[in-house]
């Protein structure tokens, strides 16, 4: 990565409360032979010594330090907003770079077609067989692994780290999404524009794995993953689609209430008041659907042929018979996806 036109790249980190997290990732940037321009560290008002620790061990870190925690969504568009970079890097810090990490990212964003490349995110604990495909989002917006044999297609871009061109992503996120789901929410809304979503395999991150979500109670998590995924389809299909899908919801979300009830009552306030907060914001969904849907060149028929069309990962019988019934009826409504 070099030459004339080698571009400028802003690593731009969220933290909170993650002092030792955070040190073993910068550390981590600073080895490489190849370094970004500026890294941003945006500080989530921690509380812990995450502000001296910078200031002690990484003085040429630009900090911009928040009163309080803004979440990884706006706390992104506030680093985002202050990059000088022609390319930003998100990167978690819960994350340890390794060699070629910001090269491999590069060198797939000089594709134009690209609006959004990732890394290949080891995670902590998850076994080797896991990467040998890549997985893809289901109709319905939850992951479903296995899907691509191809290991440079993704359906989004996992928010561990990945990079996109600034000028063309001014501000990434709605703030309102606060954490879960945004980077799903991020290579849609490019994707709807006609962009590829890739990921570059030479460029490996190692993965703590909700090291700093672990702080949030299970109740508040569940609120901001259901919220969020539904928010993604309210806002990024179009309206024949969300027809087509509405009986795949409705019994979805009937099937979570009902096991919520039986097994795990403590999620069961959070599914409650996902959907209850998307009821009482239908101006803003609104509101913020039309703002999407302007931006939309690519039908949907091309977008979701690069989802899967499975409810549910395994090969148990449960999961055949629910799959095969998803498959059914997908089908019998004109709905194509990539298996």
């Amino acid at each position: 990565m070099t030459g004339q036109d080698t571009p400028r790249v802003s690593v731009v980190i969220v933290n909170y409360n993650g002092a030792a997290l955070l040190d073993r990732c910068l550390a981590s940037i600073l080895q490489q032979s190849s370094r970004p321009m500026e890294i941003i560290v945006v500080d989530n008002g921690s509380t812990d010594e995450s502000r001296s620790m910078l200031a002690a061990r990484y003085p040429t870190v630009h900090l911009l330090a928040q009163e309080k925690n803004l979440g990884f969504a706006e706390g992104n568009n506030v680093g985002v907003t202050a990059a000088r970079g022609d390319y930003v890097v998100l990167l978690n810090n819960d994350t340890e770079v390794t060699a070629g990490w910001m090269e491999g990212l590069v060198d797939m964003l000089r594709d134009p077609a690209v609006g959004v490349v990732t890394s290949r995110v080891e995670t902590d604990g998850v076994p080797g067989e896991f990467y040998a495909m890549n997985g893809s989002l289901n109709p319905l917006g939850y992951n479903i692994m296995r899907v691509f044999e191809d290991l440079s297609l993704v359906f989004f871009a996992g928010g561990a780290s990945l990079m996109f061109r600034r000028k063309e992503i001014p501000r990434p996120f709605l703030p309102e999404y606060f954490l879960y789901h945004e980077d799903v929410y991020l290579s849609w809304r490019l994707r709807l524009r006609g962009r590829e979503v890739r990921m570059a395999q030479s460029s490996v991150v190692k993965h703590r794995g909700s090291a700093s979500t672990k702080k949030h109670t299970s109740g508040l998590v569940t609120f901001y993953q259901e919220r969020n995924r539904l928010l993604n389809a309210l806002l990024l299909y179009e309206g024949i689609t969300l027809l087509q899908l509405l009986p795949l919801f409705v019994l979805d979300a009937a099937a979570k209430v009902g096991r919520s009830l039986l097994l795990r009552r403590k999620s069961l306030w959070g599914i409650l008041r996902a959907y209850g907060w998307c009821l009482a914001h239908p101006s803003w969904i609104a509101t913020q659907r039309r703002a999407h849907q302007r931006e939309r060149c690519t039908r949907d028929r091309e977008v979701i042929r690069w989802m899967s069309g499975r409810l549910l990962d395994g090969s148990g019988a449960g999961a055949r018979f629910v799959n095969a019934f998803a498959h059914g009826y997908t089908q019998l409504v004109g709905l194509r996806f990539y298996d």
